[in-house]
């Protein structure tokens, strides 16, 4: 959870804010922050973990995750009262997720010389059941087949299937049109599919679907 400034507490409210959508939330939090974080919290608990995955799957550290999903919080806690509705508040929101990411990345070249790894998910869980088994071994074929790809490619499939993205929103988040968005995510698909065929002993290929939802 984000660090919270020093501030003044008022009571928590009477209904269930978890009910609330993002424009009705992020009003109340226009309104009330920085004295009253109730509204802030339901809309960190809505989108921190989402925020998490996504950021884990493109920059590829968990660390490096935390610490991005983090800034990202902080960046909302201070900056939601510029928002100005002019799309919606989930794609302002990964705007910023996205925005961090490429710093990131962009930091970890510089150390690591561009080489980000995919291979530590999942290495200390030990399950029991078939089924569990079979899950793990796709979730890190997936992650072994996106390492593979070039960031471009990796970040416009995490955006729109791991994400929840349209894929207008993604075009949004990336600042391109539709028909590049549509395109960058065809030819992403069509790398990703490659890669994962050639993972050794890899489970049925995920069926991502291209469709504009």
């Amino acid at each position: 959870m984000v660090q919270e400034q020093k501030i003044t507490q008022t009571s928590p409210p009477l209904e269930n804010l978890s009910d609330w959508d993002d424009a009705a939330l992020v009003a109340r939090c226009q309104a009330e922050l920085p004295n009253d974080l109730t509204a802030y919290r339901v809309l960190v608990a809505r989108y921190e973990g989402l925020i998490f995955n996504t950021c884990r799957r493109i920059i590829g550290t968990p660390e490096d995750a935390e610490e991005v999903t983090q800034d990202t919080l902080l960046q909302i806690f201070h900056k939601i009262h510029q928002f100005q509705g002019r799309s919606s508040f989930k794609t302002w929101l990964y705007k910023i997720v996205h925005n961090y990411c490429r710093n990131r990345i962009s930091k970890l070249a510089r150390k690591r010389e561009g080489q980000n790894s995919y291979e530590e998910h999942a290495a200390n869980d030990e399950v029991d059941q078939e089924a569990d088994n079979r899950r793990a071994a796709l979730a890190q074929a997936v992650e072994e087949a996106l390492s593979k790809l070039k960031k471009p490619e990796r970040e416009v499939i995490v955006l729109k299937f791991m994400s929840g993205l349209t894929l207008q929103e993604t075009a949004d988040v990336l600042g391109v049109k539709l028909s590049a968005a549509k395109m960058r995510l065809y030819r992403a698909l069509e790398s990703f599919k490659e890669a994962y065929s050639r993972i050794d002993n890899a489970p049925l290929v995920p069926n991502f679907t291209l469709t504009d939802d």
